[in-house]
């Protein structure tokens, strides 16, 4: 019986994309480097925000990512829920796993801090942890983060599932050793996730309490 629902932050529930690739490119041309198109920033997140700085700043300046990377964080607590908001149906389905009594918790690749005041402004009593990034634990698709939730919420491995949208969150799930669901509409689509591995991939928010009850019966 499936107790526990763990979900990824970015391209899961919330589409983040602009605002992330909105300051990213804000630094980028203000040192006069080149900027990219939206759709190029789908492909630069999900590892991170370091991660995420190398692949958007020039080989020739690869070593400036640290710079950058504090700069990013003091910008974007400033701007990342100016064009974030929730996919369609997320918070219905939200609602609907709470007043099922499921457990909720969102386990991200954000720093910390950000996440936070994502979920807490976008989705306000849902979740009871919010993981991102921190010097404390190692990133996805490490299951460390994910295996700490599962230990709070003294679960077995068999009674979760992890959504995600993106090969990272697969792997996390399989790492972890849970089920996972993949979610095509973030920001890889259909097609990464299934060769992924990922247990089932659905198109709306809704087709997840119908994964639910087939794993549940």
């Amino acid at each position: 019986m499936i107790n526990t629902i763990i979900f990824d932050l970015d391209g899961t529930l919330v589409d983040s994309l602009e605002d992330l690739a909105n300051t990213v490119n804000i630094l980028l041309n203000k040192r006069g480097y080149p900027t990219h198109e939206l759709d190029q920033y789908r492909y630069f997140v999900g590892n991170g925000v370091i991660k995420l700085i190398e692949r958007a700043l020039p080989q020739e300046h690869k070593d400036e990512v640290m710079v950058l990377k504090q700069e990013f964080d003091e910008k974007y607590s400033l701007n990342c829920l100016n064009k974030t908001n929730a996919y369609p149906g997320v918070n219905e389905l939200l609602e609907k796993l709470k007043k099922l009594g499921f457990n909720l918790a969102v386990v991200t690749n954000k720093p910390q801090e950000h996440a936070i005041k994502i979920t807490k402004t976008l989705f306000p009593g849902y979740f009871k942890y919010v993981f991102g990034n921190s010097m404390r634990h190692p990133k996805k698709p490490d299951p460390c983060l994910t295996n700490l939730v599962i230990n709070l919420f003294d679960v077995k491995k068999n009674e979760v599932i992890y959504i995600g949208d993106s090969d990272v969150d697969i792997q996390t799930a399989k790492n972890a050793k849970v089920k996972s669901i993949g979610v095509a509409w973030g920001f890889r689509g259909a097609r990464e996730l299934k060769d992924s591995g990922a247990d089932y991939v659905v198109d709306q928010a809704d087709e997840i309490l119908e994964v639910i009850d087939d794993w549940s019966k």
